[in-house]
């Protein structure tokens, strides 16, 4: 960055894209033949670009980035948390509207005044090491024989932790491909398992989650939505299984109350206010001593890993499952070596994409400018 250096954000493109995959995945009773995304692209006067993207989810995430960015577009890069303050406002009713729109804007804001001061988004959060745990993710149509398949062959490229998404609505089904998993583990190599929000109760999780317990289990992420947090508190109190909550979670105030129960954090910087609200995270999960586990967006989130004072695991859908296919339009990728993703250089906060290559896909686009 030079002294004539103008971070005076000037125009932001957003893209409502919808990629297909190779393949269709089997989640559960749902089929997955393609991922829906919001794409933005940031732009600084002096031309330096940042990036960010997330999952619709369902929601009209378009047209709330959209408004987020008109809120950001003439603002300076220099002033990133004084905007998305302005952004939020203090009325609860925008907080609440406006939380997904606003991560992506700072997020994407961040990266380019990393961009612009030529560092990696890593090193300007203050790098604590190198290297940080990958865990990959398993469990797209999963039968037993699968199971122990994929996690023996994930293990023998020296990963050391294993994330399975299981049913949850078949404690028979997704028990045994539980026990395959855990029995073609090596010494050394731990797994734990995603019901993704599928209980309601204490009482409907306890089979799957004594199982886990039984099978040595790392952890048991979201048994049940955030907002049941008292519940996840019942089950912590039964099993001895860490519990792993908290990638859905807009609010530092619920995260907190998550904190209480729930002995690992999972984070997610498109959700929970981008790169700043993720600090503030962050710093929560150290104020408890609670590890973190992030949410994909392992380019991303591989940042906070490299920076964290606690334990941090980035998880990733490793790009064989095409179960992510975002990946295939980002320009760099983290590089992964035996089981640990590894530091780049590049400067910026990892999300580098092919913008043209995915206007291809876009259903919807706007752009802002000042």
């Amino acid at each position: 960055m030079t002294a004539q250096s103008d971070m005076t954000l000037k125009s932001a493109e957003v893209m409502r894209v919808n990629l297909p995959l190779a393949s269709p995945v089997q989640l559960g009773a749902q089929e997955i033949s393609a991922r829906e995304y919001i794409v933005l692209r940031l732009t600084l006067a002096d031309g330096c670009e940042g990036f960010a993207y997330a999952y619709t989810r369902g929601l009209p995430l378009f047209e709330i980035t959209v408004e987020a960015a008109r809120r950001y577009v003439g603002g300076s890069a220099d002033m990133r948390c004084g905007l998305q303050a302005a952004a939020m406002g203090q009325a609860p009713a925008p907080h609440a509207a406006l939380a997904r729109g606003v991560s992506l804007c700072d997020i994407a804001l961040w990266g380019a005044w990393c961009r612009a001061v030529g560092k990696p988004l890593w090193k300007v959060l203050g790098g604590a090491r190198e290297a940080a745990v990958a865990m990959p993710v398993i469990g797209y149509g999963m039968t037993p024989e699968k199971a122990a398949s994929e996690t023996a062959d994930l293990a023998a490229r020296g990963f050391t932790v294993i994330k399975l998404m299981i049913d949850g609505r078949d404690p028979e089904a997704d028990i045994a491909v539980m026990e395959a998993m855990a029995g073609a583990l090596p010494p050394g190599c731990g797994f734990g398992i995603d019901a993704h929000w599928s209980w309601t109760s204490k009482a409907q999780a306890m089979r799957t989650c004594r199982a886990a317990e039984r099978l040595g289990a790392r952890f048991v992420e979201d048994p049940v939505a955030p907002a049941r947090w008292r519940v996840a508190g019942e089950i912590a109190g039964e099993v001895p299984v860490p519990l792993a909550m908290g990638e859905d979670v807009t609010d530092i105030a619920t995260l907190r109350d998550i904190a209480g129960v729930s002995a690992i954090l999972r984070i997610d910087a498109s959700v929970m206010g981008g790169i700043s609200g993720t600090r503030t995270a962050m710093a929560l999960a150290q104020t408890f001593s609670r590890p973190v586990i992030s949410h994909v967006f392992p380019a991303l989130h591989l940042h906070f890993a490299l920076a964290a004072e606690g334990d941090m695991t980035v998880e990733t859908i490793l790009p064989e499952l095409g179960a992510d296919p975002i990946d295939r339009f980002l320009l760099e990728q983290p590089r992964i070596e035996n089981g640990m993703f590894h530091a780049g250089d590049t400067p910026g906060e990892g999300l580098r994409m092919d913008f043209d290559r995915l206007s291809d896909y876009a259903i919807q686009t706007e752009r802002v400018t000042q």
